[in-house]
């Protein structure tokens, strides 16, 4: 099992929450390879990824630095998936739907152990013939162990898990620009390195984290808005 995303997770989690000083660079490569007991081109890989989500970057001869905690803008919402569907041009594909074991990666995220079933949907979103968002979820299979015997390409997750009786009281989400790598970048049509957005969303279950997704928005199609009293 690649142990890379541990590693990015670990590093992401220390870098968001202020241990590494601005200014000041990261460990080194060699180093991160022995603290994570792996190989340097598996620590680089991992940096690799934190670099391209701009978290890190790199200055020639001195190291890894990281960027500084982003600037925060709250009040944005996503369309519910029950209004998308209700439209008659918009159609939602199923890619994958399956049971997975949880790796470290995903373990971490859910605050699951690695190995515990995972329910892994990927779906993407149509409009007409273009596509929109892509979303890769993972849902805690403990919680909705029957999950896949519904039709998950027109029925919304969040109101089949409410359904199921596990109510869903809280949501965490981050949005943020990138550049999609060639998986996205193919399933939306759109040249590698193209500008999107990325929606990453914790929704919680009491306190427990029932599932994680995140969507890649086509950000030549989208626009986020919002009103709210000043």
């Amino acid at each position: 099992m690649a142990k890379y995303p541990l590693i990015k997770t670990t590093l992401k989690d220390r870098l968001l929450g202020g241990h590494y000083v601005e200014g000041l660079p990261l460990p080194s490569e060699p180093q991160l390879a022995r603290e994570f007991d792996v190989s340097r081109m598996t620590a680089r890989r991992a940096i690799d990824e934190l670099e391209r989500e701009g978290y890190v970057y790199r200055v020639q001869g001195a190291g890894t630095f990281p960027t500084g905690k982003r600037f925060r803008q709250g009040m944005f919402r996503v369309r519910p998936f029950k209004e998308w569907a209700r439209h008659p041009d918009h159609r939602t594909t199923v890619l994958r739907a399956m049971q997975i074991e949880a790796t470290p990666e995903i373990a971490i995220v859910l605050q699951i152990n690695p190995g515990d079933p995972v329910i892994f949907v990927h779906r993407l979103r149509m409009a007409g013939d273009e596509a929109l968002v892509i979303e890769k979820r993972y849902i805690n299979a403990a919680l909705v162990p029957k999950l896949l015997d519904h039709n998950l390409s027109v029925e919304s997750i969040h109101e089949t898990m409410v359904s199921m009786g596990v109510p869903l009281q809280r949501v965490e989400q981050n949005l943020e620009a990138v550049n999609l790598r060639q998986e996205e970048a193919d399933l939306l049509r759109v040249p590698v390195g193209t500008a999107a957005f990325l929606l990453r969303r914790t929704t919680y279950s009491g306190s427990k984290r029932a599932t994680y997704v995140n969507y890649w928005v086509r950000g030549d199609r989208y626009a986020f808005q919002d009103s709210f009293e000043p």
